[in-house]
């Protein structure tokens, strides 16, 4: 299994930014850029960066603010920043996009965003989508209506002015969240929907780095992050001629079993997005990538970069 090497950088606001990489040899064909979703981490991507490396994809892995490394240096798991978190995560992300253009000018750029990091991915994609060859949209959603995010901004901000920014929110977690495993029932953990494979969940239950509660902030920055990245304006935005692949299991609960990707896909088409596809994984879950089939997704994935080189 290769190794991701851990390495860093300072942020524009002077924070420590943490990421993983894979390591450029002369069979290198793409760069992969990684972003990962809600309280979890970059190293939980290794097994797919090995299937790349092994077939010419390099690949880098933020860790998100408030989550793995980065979030445990600087002190606080599940929260971004006091003001304009959102922001503040998609600036990194051009930060660092930046940063692995100047390291591999002459090699073709690709982003893949999972769940949170979908939505994060997909307002990269409006804000600087012509830095990509390409966009891989991985368990993403629409969120929920937007009634409830304005409620559930409403709640956050009364948490902060209560508890202060960085109070671990168990309301808006059960808001957010709290339906997804029924449509398990019956249940074996309370992280089911995650997915099919069983030793996934488990594995997913014994890191320390994930499954925290988020903080009233993030929950703030997260519905507002939706906002943006589902606003049809914003969608037209996005370069027409870039190609996008979606993906996700269609007994996901995030994507409401795949009818928010089918969405959001018809909403591409409708800003005239030229290169849109779409691949609904028959009775998989949200966590697609460590599912019972990931080989057939990692290499549906490959197959897209391989055809954009």
């Amino acid at each position: 299994m290769i190794r991701l090497d851990p390495k860093n950088f300072e942020a524009s606001d002077g924070a420590r930014i943490y990421y993983y990489s894979t390591p450029r040899n002369l069979d290198t064909k793409a760069v992969l850029l990684i972003v990962h979703g809600m309280a979890e981490h970059a190293i939980r991507y290794t097994e797919f960066a090995d299937f790349l490396y092994r077939r010419g994809v390099i690949v880098y892995a933020i860790d998100q603010r408030g989550h793995g490394m980065t979030g445990t240096f600087d002190g606080t798991l599940g929260y971004f920043d006091d003001v304009d978190g959102w922001q503040r995560i998609v600036e990194d992300i051009h930060e660092l996009t930046d940063h692995v253009r100047e390291e591999n000018p002459d090699l073709p750029l690709f982003i893949l965003g999972h769940s949170m990091g979908s939505v994060v991915t997909r307002t990269c994609l409006i804000d600087f989508g012509g830095l990509f060859k390409g966009g891989i949209i991985v368990g993403t959603t629409m969120g929920v209506s937007k009634a409830v995010r304005s409620f559930g901004k409403t709640i956050a901000k009364a948490e902060i002015a209560k508890y202060g920014p960085t109070h671990p929110s168990e309301l808006l977690t059960r808001i957010s969240f709290g339906g997804y495993n029924k449509k398990f029932a019956p249940n074996r953990t309370e992280y089911d929907w995650l997915s099919v494979n069983a030793l996934n969940v488990d594995a997913y239950l014994k890191d320390p780095l994930c499954g925290f509660t988020c903080t009233s902030a993030f929950f703030y920055d997260l519905f507002t992050g939706l906002d943006y990245a589902n606003d049809p304006r914003n969608i037209f935005r996005m370069p027409a001629d870039l190609p996008i692949y979606m993906i996700s299991g269609d007994s996901d609960p995030v994507s409401n079993m795949g009818k928010e990707v089918r969405t959001l896909y018809q909403r591409f088409k409708k800003a005239d997005m030229k290169d849109v596809s779409i691949t609904l994984y028959p009775g998989k879950r949200h966590e697609i990538l460590n599912e019972t089939n990931r080989h057939e997704v990692y290499q549906d994935i490959l197959n897209f970069i391989q055809k954009h080189f």
